[in-house]
């Protein structure tokens, strides 16, 4: 037998292997060469529908920032994409959708036990998008994150904190749970800065001094009123509240709290106001047995 002839044979062989059924699915005989057509086609439509999105989404930036819901349209193009073309695609493999029932079957009975929180995701992902509660570019807090929200995605969002680490968070957590949006409302919030002050110093004349301090300070925003209130009287303090506007660090509110309590500071410091530590009085009286004491004592 020559070398040409053992070559066919061989080449026999793995062409037996490759169209080999493995198993049947309803009429549709599942192989290696039909398992690496239908991965390999569902990854190119991926890659495909992918590409168009991110295309689409660069020539829409401009339209993007005015109309936030392209990108909601743009999301769902891409999963409906996905979802008629891998229709199309198992066609064209010879599957028969009605086939795929007893593993939908399956599929309902996983997501009833184990796939649930993913469903809840899912489900949460396209709440968001239609109802718009966040958007990329928003600061929010989320429990204990505070950041820019940078991605929306169908099962997670991607919030980007000020130590510029990128933290996943669930969908269902802006669905269910308490989120602060500080740019919800147009960008411009309201901080509450709390200053205590000792009982000797003049109430009238701390506000005075508090309210130069925001007059002064070149990131309160002007065109909205902010004022200081006597907010309560504690156990060792005044206690008065600044209640500061602003627009351009609403999206990092702490540089603004440092700031202005920095101000604050020098402010006392020149007028002599005191800021007082917590005082406790404590009165302790002495009792003196009334009968009389031992002849040793």
């Amino acid at each position: 037998m020559d070398i040409q002839t053992k070559s066919e044979e061989l080449w026999q062989k793995v062409l037996q292997i490759w169209d080999h059924s493995l198993f049947k699915l309803g009429t549709f005989s599942v192989s290696l060469h039909s398992i690496v057509y239908l991965i390999g086609l569902l990854a190119l439509l991926y890659f495909v529908s992918s590409r168009f999105r991110r295309f689409m989404m660069g020539r829409l930036a401009g339209y993007r920032a005015s109309n936030p819901n392209v990108e909601t349209v743009l999301s769902l193009a891409h999963y409906c994409i996905l979802f008629l073309g891998a229709a199309v695609i198992l066609n064209s493999a010879g599957l028969n959708l009605s086939a795929l029932a007893v593993l939908a079957g399956a599929i309902g009975i996983g997501l009833g036990f184990g796939l649930q929180n993913i469903a809840d995701n899912f489900i949460s992902g396209l709440i968001i998008m239609f109802e718009r509660p966040i958007k990329v570019g928003d600061r929010v807090d989320v429990g204990e994150i505070t950041g820019q929200v940078r991605r929306i995605g169908m099962r997670s969002t991607t919030v980007l904190t000020n130590d510029n680490i990128s933290t996943i968070i669930p969908n269902s957590k802006f669905v269910s749970d308490q989120v602060i949006n500080w740019s919800h409302s147009g960008g411009i919030v309201r901080l509450r800065i709390p200053i205590s002050v000792s009982y000797k110093s003049d109430p009238k004349h701390v506000v005075k001094i508090l309210e130069e301090v925001i007059s002064n300070s070149p990131k309160v925003y002007k065109e909205d009123r902010s004022d200081v209130i006597l907010d309560s009287f504690g156990d060792s303090s005044i206690n008065f509240t600044m209640r500061v506007w602003t627009r351009d660090l609403a999206k990092r509110p702490g540089a603004l709290r440092h700031d202005i309590n920095m101000a604050v500071w020098e402010a006392f410091k020149a007028e002599k106001i005191e800021i007082p530590y917590p005082q406790l009085d404590l009165h302790v009286q002495r009792s003196i047995a009334s009968k009389s004491k031992h002849p040793d004592d």
